[in-house]
């Protein structure tokens, strides 16, 4: 399975609300279409602060927060696909629209809609993932409350160390937390997959482009994904008990910085990581 995050900054003549509106309902009906797709998940702000939702456990989770995070990127999309081929070849027409003489090709899927240069500023921050489901989502018919936790490596830890800590007794200590739906830790990883998925002429390959690229990149060498029926549920796990001094007793070694945001998930495509079936399916 290869699976694809990209963040996004929304275009500056939107609001975030126009912005939201737009990526989760034109956009996202052009990219749910796109061939082969095996999951599409959009990530957007929550239009709230942690200290709404957390109180101030959300300040307490958190250290050494980057000046300016948020006015890099306002959502980010995750892709799954069955391999790299499929990925790179689903920018093409979808023969799923409905003709005269039967299914035709569709040539506004390949460019998921054609809204690009409108909906964002600059290129999206297009990188594989490298996924460690520490705990399968769980994901009733309602909205829940999602967190992404942003962690960066200490000085001294081997990359390798700082995946296996972060995946192991860490993970395992945070699946305990009463309420959990849902934890995926991802990390970058080296594998190209923006060459071919946007033009040569994209902003994404400008000397201007990779330095905004990447100084977002510096900020954070993983994140997990958080899911709870509730807010209160984080809070009642964490605030005040042995299994919170002791995730906090963790982060002081395996984090240089650890920082925290709130996210509406939209599910365009669930994700499905199980063997495709041969026929057509969403």
């Amino acid at each position: 399975m290869l699976k694809v995050f990209g963040f996004v900054r929304r275009n500056a003549d939107l609001t975030h609300d126009e912005y939201r509106t737009a990526h989760v309902g034109y956009h996202n009906s052009y990219g749910r279409r796109l061939p082969n797709i095996r999951g599409y998940l959009l990530n957007v702000h929550a239009n709230r602060s942690l200290t709404d939702t957390l109180g101030d456990l959300g300040v307490a989770m958190s250290r050494d927060m980057p000046d300016g995070f948020d006015d890099e990127w306002d959502g980010w999309g995750q892709l799954m696909f069955d391999s790299l081929d499929h990925y790179l070849s689903a920018k093409s027409p979808s023969r799923d629209r409905a003709g005269p003489g039967g299914l035709i090709d569709d040539p506004l899927v390949g460019d998921v809609g054609g809204d690009g240069d409108y909906l964002y500023s600059g290129s999206p921050f297009q990188f594989n993932i490298d996924e460690h489901v520490a705990m399968e989502v769980s994901r009733p018919e309602r909205k829940l409350f999602k967190l992404a936790q942003f962690g960066k490596r200490p000085e001294g830890m081997s990359e390798a160390d700082f995946k296996t800590a972060w995946t192991g007794d860490y993970a395992d200590k945070m699946n305990q937390m009463d309420g959990l739906r849902g934890h995926i830790i991802n990390f970058r990883t080296d594998l190209d997959v923006m060459t071919g998925f946007f033009p040569p002429t994209a902003e994404a390959f400008t000397p201007e482009g990779k330095v905004r690229r990447d100084h977002f990149f510096s900020h954070w060498d993983g994140m997990a994904e958080l899911w709870f029926d509730t807010p209160e549920q984080l809070v009642a796990a964490r605030s005040g008990t042995d299994l919170g001094a002791s995730l906090e007793a963790i982060e002081k070694d395996l984090f240089s910085a650890l920082f925290y945001r709130e996210v509406d998930e939209t599910v365009a495509v669930n994700p499905n990581r199980l063997p495709a079936p041969d026929f057509y399916f969403r």
